[in-house]
């Protein structure tokens, strides 16, 4: 390959600064593959010094990991490097400047705009990068107060959301059907926030799960019904409102059902996080942490329940 100079204008994550030995343990892709890659197919895209030595930028190790990824996911490297080579920007090929054109498009309301970059973000991350990383991120800095504007935030939460929802939906209908004893998953009592909920369920599907998927605002006594009739292997319940969690607290105080040990319950969700103390009341397991860690301690669980 020829010797590649860096690009005057680029920012800091185009400087030429990794050692291939470095970008192995980054990336744990070994240095033999790297060079096969850049001879076969063109990517990564090092700069040779003088003497030969292959520098690496953040955006090519931003690029391994994703042809690492798309490896795994199965799809050859002929086609994940076309995907390079189509996208129309070089944002396209990093993960944070993509979530900065996404916020950017959601704060003003650019429909379009934030489906290309959402578009691109999932050519370049896949359906549970997204899920898990870009998604959970553009809320956050969706609602976060701009210091620059008068507008109040909600009204841009409730954009994002709702665009992202629908994202998440098509993902969710791109995937295989899956077989087995089912995970139930729903919102809470009058929780109408359902993004978490979905996500959960999405990364749970890409694990090979099936999950029946109740929705927002579940009251208690449907929850219980849905449980008897399906016999699940798991229910996650979502709560993102405090008025949320004190229904839940007091649906299950009023009922027999969540006294039994099968099926194991998960309670997770922004006001579980908020507050852990009442939480703790709930019967079953919290999940205090994000949407990714949420669906891998269900589904290590589910696993650990099914080798017994």
């Amino acid at each position: 390959m020829a010797e590649r100079e860096a690009a005057p204008g680029r920012g800091d994550d185009h400087v030429p600064r990794y050692r291939v030995a470095a970008v192995e343990r980054m990336t744990r892709v070994p240095a033999s593959t790297l060079r096969s890659w850049e001879r076969r197919y063109g990517w990564p895209r090092p700069l040779r010094a003088a003497s030969g030595q292959r520098l690496y930028s953040d955006h090519d190790v931003a690029v391994i990991n994703f042809l690492d990824r798309r490896r795994d996911e199965g799809m050859p490297m002929s086609q994940a490097t076309r995907l390079l080579d189509a996208a129309p920007a070089i944002e396209d090929h990093d993960p944070g400047r993509l979530l900065q054109r996404l916020v950017a498009a959601l704060r003003a309301f650019d429909e379009a705009e934030a489906e290309r970059a959402f578009a691109a973000a999932e050519g370049l991350l896949g359906a549970v990068g997204v899920a898990a990383g870009l998604v959970p991120a553009a809320i956050a800095a969706a609602a976060t107060p701009d210091p620059d504007r008068d507008r109040a935030p909600v009204e841009v939460e409730h954009f994002a959301s709702n665009l992202l929802r629908r994202q998440v939906l098509r993902l969710l209908d791109g995937l295989p059907p899956a077989l087995g004893r089912p995970v139930l998953v729903g919102c809470g009592p009058d929780e109408q926030h359902e993004l978490g909920a979905l996500l959960v369920t999405l990364l749970l599907r890409t694990r090979g799960h099936r999950v029946v998927y109740l929705g927002a605002r579940v009251p208690g006594p449907a929850m219980e019904r849905a449980t008897a009739a399906l016999d699940p292997a798991g229910v996650v319940v979502s709560l993102t409102m405090a008025d949320s969690l004190e229904q839940a607290l007091r649906w299950t105080r009023d009922s027999h059902r969540w006294a039994r040990p099968d099926p194991t319950v998960w309670w997770g969700g922004p006001a579980v996080v908020s507050d852990p103390g009442a939480a703790a009341d709930l019967p079953g397991r919290l999940l205090s942490a994000g949407v990714d860690d949420g669906a891998a301690t269900v589904d290590a669980s589910l696993a650990a329940s099914a080798d017994r």
